[in-house]
């Protein structure tokens, strides 16, 4: 089989086309995470949240940041999960990627220590469905380790 040669013109035109950064600008939020298939989440914001600057650089001044909020938290159209929010009709390709990845050993012992937490999680999810992070209580006997 012949290797397809591009050159460094038609290189940078696929990848600048790729992340939606020609013309014509999109519209549509939920469309424009679908295209770039996910939007990385950087807990760092010298300016403003990443995933923020990234829509906002696609879509325009049109765009706010309530917009993601809404669509996450809403109309649950977009899923947060990781450090990436991703179309809520991709969670199976998610689902699917994490199915037999191993632990790291100290969550496995973080998840040990914490079995009564994760029961009172469960519970609460089978009686309340989907809930936000912050709306469940933290009834861990050990904390989550926090990186500095």
């Amino acid at each position: 089989m012949a290797v397809h040669r591009l050159s460094l013109d038609d290189a940078r035109r696929i990848a600048v086309h790729a992340q939606l950064l020609d013309e014509p600008r999109p519209t549509d939020l939920v469309e424009t995470v679908e295209r770039l298939t996910m939007l990385q989440i950087d807990p760092t914001a010298a300016i403003a949240p990443s995933a923020d600057l990234v829509l906002w650089s696609r879509l325009g001044s049109s765009y706010r940041p309530e917009h993601l909020t809404e669509a996450v938290e809403h109309d649950r159209t977009l899923h947060e999960t990781v450090a990436y929010i991703r179309p809520a009709r991709d969670v199976p390709i998610a689902i699917a990627e994490w199915v037999g990845r191993e632990f790291h050993p100290a969550m496995v012992e973080w998840l040990e220590a914490n079995e009564r937490f994760r029961r009172d999680i469960l519970a609460r999810l089978d009686a309340e469905g989907p809930l936000l992070s912050r709306d469940i209580p933290d009834t861990s006997a050990v904390p989550w380790p926090s990186r500095s």
